[in-house]
């Protein structure tokens, strides 16, 4: 039998099982190495990137968003669904680049749902001749199969046709008080007094994604320091982990650092978390294990103390080079000790599933 189809049949029984319980008892994992057991393929078509994972969506679904680069035509993001009764991943929805002005170039989407079952999307979308960046937000109220545009999480109307005057790698998650918490890679304020070659910003909207808050500085310093690829959870303590890059001063060093509330942080770039390198991401589990990983070590670096040290997984989840902008994800359904690490690797998105 095929070993992913397995995986989802003994998940379905979970499944149904839990259904049946009015009170579903909490149950804790003990904390020990991942192990990896099974890789499953999301697509090969048209050299995919950029995958992102919404795991057990309201609809009982695991959706993937990723890119793909058709060779006669501009990027179409992607969306595809997988669930229980059906194992493999099926595309359900194309949002392709815009066409006005010229052109666009549309990328890197990420997804998060919302307490009413909206899916939220970002993305990152530019002009061909780099005249305007933005950060689309769009939503689907059906489960992923349809999308509207909502609004701009911001934009750059005056990027002058450079490309070092972007908008890249948007965040979105959701607060405790249902708010939502965008963060991005900004590089609007190069020019300005102080300058800073590129800031980690965060905003925050009230009302579902139609409007959006101040900015704020969540990583940035001024100068040459390059914070970027933003990733972002809640901790079991309450309090939150911001992780990200650290360009132009550092080779793309991993930094953390923490905040009370999610929007409020300190004026620093944190700490260094050793042996992770570019394009950082982190998920808190419920047993409340912090898992990050990153694109240039594909190694998994493991808190089980909110953040207060840290172990590496040996093994890692691929042993692979730079560049698979890895992402990871508690997979199993509610409180399951699966997890997966979703990557753009030869060619495809795949996922390699394990277990702790």
């Amino acid at each position: 039998m095929n070993a992913s189809i397995s995986r989802w049949k003994v998940i379905a029984v979970v499944f149904a099982a839990l259904s049946l319980l009015v009170i579903a008892p909490q149950i804790a994992y003990a904390a020990g190495p991942i192990s990896w057991f099974v890789t499953s393929t999301v697509s090969t078509s048209n050299g995919p990137a950029w995958g992102r994972m919404l795991p057990w969506d309201k609809q009982g679904d695991n959706l993937v968003t990723y890119t793909e680069y058709p060779a006669n035509g501009t990027p179409v993001i992607k969306v595809a669904r997988s669930n229980p009764s059906v194992p493999t991943y099926t595309v359900i929805a194309s949002i392709p680049s815009p066409t006005d002005h010229g052109g666009h170039i549309q990328e890197q989407s990420q997804m998060v749902q919302l307490s009413n079952g909206t899916i939220l999307m970002a993305m990152r979308n530019r002009q061909t001749d780099l005249n305007w960046y933005g950060l689309p937000i769009v939503k689907s109220t059906d489960g992923g199969y349809t999308w509207t545009f909502v609004s701009q999480l911001d934009t750059n109307p005056n990027s002058g046709g450079r490309f070092d005057r972007g908008l890249w790698e948007p965040f979105l998650s959701v607060l405790p008080n249902g708010c939502i918490a965008g963060f991005y890679a900004s590089e609007k304020h190069a020019d300005g007094n102080p300058a800073y070659s590129q800031t980690v910003s965060e905003r925050v909207s009230c009302d579902g994604g139609v409007t959006w808050g101040n900015e704020i500085f969540a990583a940035a310093q001024p100068g040459s320091a390059r914070p970027g690829m933003p990733g972002f959870a809640r901790m079991a303590n309450g309090q939150f982990i911001l992780v990200f890059e650290v360009c132009g001063t550092e080779d793309c060093s991993i930094h953390y650092k923490f905040s009370s509330n999610g929007t409020s942080w300190s004026n620093d770039l944190g700490q260094i978390l050793p042996n992770q390198k570019s394009g950082p991401y982190v998920a808190v589990l419920s047993s409340g294990r912090i898992l990050v990983t990153s694109a240039c070590t594909n190694q998994i670096s493991i808190s089980d103390n909110n953040g207060a040290s840290w172990y590496q997984n040996d093994p890692p989840a691929w042993n692979a080079g730079c560049s698979t902008w890895p992402a990871i994800y508690q997979t199993g359904y509610q409180n399951s000790n699966e997890v997966g690490v979703v990557v753009n690797l030869n060619g495809a998105i795949q996922i390699k599933f394990g277990h702790y």
